[in-house]
């Protein structure tokens, strides 16, 4: 079948929404127009007086690391950038000296449908400064790549609220940035002007590559669809000690340690047979990060069917896997996640008591589907008035 045509919100972006005011852009380098052009350059040609350039966590090229500071970056197009991650939780918000430089704030950035990915908390916590010193917010929206109608998860409660999830949406929660945005706005009771610069031409039960634009890696340990797709339960592999491939050609989907026998993790595996998945044993080396340049023992995540699939149900039967042969002593990584140091990673990403108490019982998948299933059927509804597609 031929690609559709598709134009994302900085397609549709019209310079009269602004005016002479003076703008201020948060983006990263996959804020580009449908000919590959750069978002601020987009601006600027189009006579828009661009004052500042906020990054998100990676810096706006894709350079550092996950949770590694980034502090000065080089201006562009004669526009100062200022990072909204350092080395600090303070440095998640923007300084608010820094408001000064603008009237409105345009975001575009393109999300992966994940609770999880720090890009929209960077915005919600731009957000509550912009309650602060009203100023007017336009979301140039982008698609969700993973699709619109798929969700899984349960929303997130307050207590575990961190930098991997601020507000109660579930792991996989369907939505565009914009309608995101919209539902933080209502949530928070904002009454600051926030605008929505829709997409043309997607279809809520679409992927990102059925479309005629190409796949940009959103961060450094993003680099396909399919990776993105895996997400929502792979991140959950970062509450432990074993590698979930940073480092590898293939993050989140090479999954293992020194300590683990290939065949024998990947029998365990097969015989849970989860819907969507297949497993191949393999033996890898990462190059940096959780056993750098250690030989480890583990799998390859085949993807086979992106419908069928339901990655954090997956990926909680993985982690399962691994604790049956490894062990809980040491597994998971207590050390600090995201800036926060009392609560342990796995539980911010679960980020539900029940789920965290179920996981940590292996309880059968069974009872935790059960649970999720009640939870998403909820949000489908919960979530009906923020939709824009």
């Amino acid at each position: 079948m031929a690609p559709l045509p598709l134009r994302q919100g900085i397609d549709r972006f019209d310079r009269a929404l602004v005016g002479k005011e003076n703008v201020a852009l948060i983006a990263n380098h996959t804020a580009v127009d449908r000919t590959g052009r750069a978002t601020p350059a987009a601006l600027r040609d189009a006579g828009l007086r661009l004052s500042c350039i906020f990054s998100l966590e990676h810096g706006y090229f894709p350079v550092a690391q996950d949770m590694e500071a980034v502090n000065k970056e080089n201006r562009l197009f004669g526009v100062p950038i200022f990072s909204l991650y350092g080395a600090t939780a303070a440095s998640l918000a923007p300084d608010p000296t820094h408001l000064d430089r603008f009237d409105t704030v345009i975001y575009d950035v393109q999300d992966i449908g994940s609770r999880y990915y720090t890009y929209i908390q960077s915005l919600t916590l731009f957000m509550d400064e912009l309650a602060r010193r009203p100023k007017r917010l336009v979301i140039l929206d982008r698609i969700n790549p993973i699709d619109g109608i798929t969700v899984e998860g349960s929303p997130l409660e307050e207590r575990y609220a961190s930098f991997v999830g601020r507000f109660p949406i579930p792991h996989r929660h369907g939505l565009t940035t914009g309608e995101a945005a919209l539902f933080y706005h209502k949530l928070k009771g904002y009454t600051f002007p926030l605008e929505v610069v829709t997409v043309e031409g997607w279809r809520r039960d679409s992927f990102a590559d059925d479309y005629d634009l190409p796949w940009i890696p959103t961060s450094p340990n993003m680099p396909t669809l399919d990776t993105a797709l895996l997400y929502p339960g792979g991140c959950l592999i970062e509450g432990t000690n074993i590698s979930e491939g940073r480092g590898t050609t293939a993050p989140f989907r090479i999954v293992g340690a020194p300590e683990i026998d290939p065949f024998e993790l990947a029998e365990k595996l097969r015989t849970l047979e989860l819907p969507g998945l297949r497993f191949l044993p393999l033996e890898f080396r990462p190059m940096f990060q959780k056993e750098a340049m250690k030989r480890c023992g583990g799998v390859y995540i085949d993807l086979t069917d992106r419908r069928a699939v339901r990655p954090l149900r997956a990926y909680i039967a993985i982690l399962n896997a691994f604790r049956s042969i490894l062990g809980d002593d040491g597994f998971f990584r207590m050390k600090p996640y995201e800036f926060v140091k009392d609560i342990p990673a796995i539980e911010l990403l679960l980020g539900d008591r029940c789920l965290i108490d179920m996981f940590y019982k292996r309880a059968p998948l069974a009872d935790i589907d059960e649970h999720l299933a009640a939870a998403e059927s909820k949000w489908l509804t919960d979530r009906q008035e923020f939709l824009r597609y």
